[in-house]
């Protein structure tokens, strides 16, 4: 039974150690703790209300890591669970008698995670002296993990944002027209900028998939909101005279597939045309149901 508990709190460290990596150092990660965990806040959406929607990504996040940490305390708790009454020694005020469970194997873990370090408890076996101080670096892993994890979703989020800033422009100045009727070279310049853009966060939402469930309340910086208009910018490139123009269209039309494959088969899981993913993108992001 003890070797169960062991093998068990150890398998539990090693699943949280796995997510952290595929959420934060994966090509294409997003581990299946931190994506249950967001789209658990992400199916509760209704609850947060119209204008606090731009909660709804930060509390995912949180929730992915108080998990991680929540399952690393009871996995370590598991681990010193069957040497609790005679593997460690006590402090003189503490009787060994009434701290043999699974509370103080859990308080052990937690003040060990969060390399406290009061001392009432202190290990006996060289074995258990050197799974402590295993646990402290992990504890020290899981907050590097959050800061880190923050480090790179809000720069990811800040391009995003500048793309739909762009496209919105762009629709306020009728830019569509520019591209079908205007100087070649200055309608292909427009439409490889947009497709930069948009092969930047193509690549954003496959590095960091998370940042799918960042909502915008401010409509200017909401991509869900103006990606469409790439669309139409397509379709009037398409009808330009110059080839050059057409041949840059036909890029940007590359992109924005690009990206809504993406949200169609990470997020949406659906298939359709560009146009519906756009439409469903649009909704899911605008009317929390």
């Amino acid at each position: 039974m003890d070797w169960l508990l062991r093998a068990g709190g150890a398998l539990i460290v090693l699943v949280v150690l796995r997510d952290i990596f595929h959420t934060l150092w994966h090509p294409q990660g997003f581990g299946s703790l931190a994506r249950g965990a967001v789209r658990i806040v992400w199916r509760g959406r209704h609850l947060v209300g119209l204008r606090r929607r731009e909660l709804i990504g930060p509390l995912g996040m949180l929730l992915a890591v108080a998990l991680w940490t929540a399952l690393t305390v009871v996995g370590w708790a598991l681990i010193y669970l069957p040497s609790i009454s005679d593997g460690f020694y006590y402090e003189a005020s503490l009787r060994p008698e009434q701290s043999s469970g699974f509370v103080t194997a859990l308080y052990l873990s937690l003040v060990t995670a969060a390399t406290l370090g009061f001392g009432d408890i202190t290990p006996a076996s060289s074995a258990l002296r050197l799974l402590t101080p295993v646990e402290s670096l992990i504890g020290f892993v899981l907050l590097t993990a959050a800061i880190s994890w923050i480090l790179q979703i809000y720069p990811a989020l800040g391009r995003r944002r500048a793309t739909a800033v762009h496209l919105h422009a762009l629709a306020d100045d009728d830019t569509a027209a520019l591209v079908r009727d205007g100087d070649p070279a200055i309608a292909s310049g427009i439409l490889h900028a947009v497709s930069r853009d948009l092969a930047v966060v193509a690549v954003d939402m496959t590095q960091y998939a998370e940042s799918y469930y960042f909502v915008e309340n401010d409509e200017p910086m909401s991509l869900a909101a103006n990606l469409p208009y790439a669309l139409a910018l397509v379709e009037a490139g398409l009808g330009a005279a110059s080839s050059e123009v057409r041949s840059a269209a036909r890029v940007l039309r590359s992109c924005v597939e690009q990206v809504t494959d993406r949200i169609a088969i990470t997020h949406l899981g659906t298939e359709g045309s560009v146009e519906e993913v756009l439409r469903a993108f649009a909704q899911d992001h605008r009317r929390p149901d």
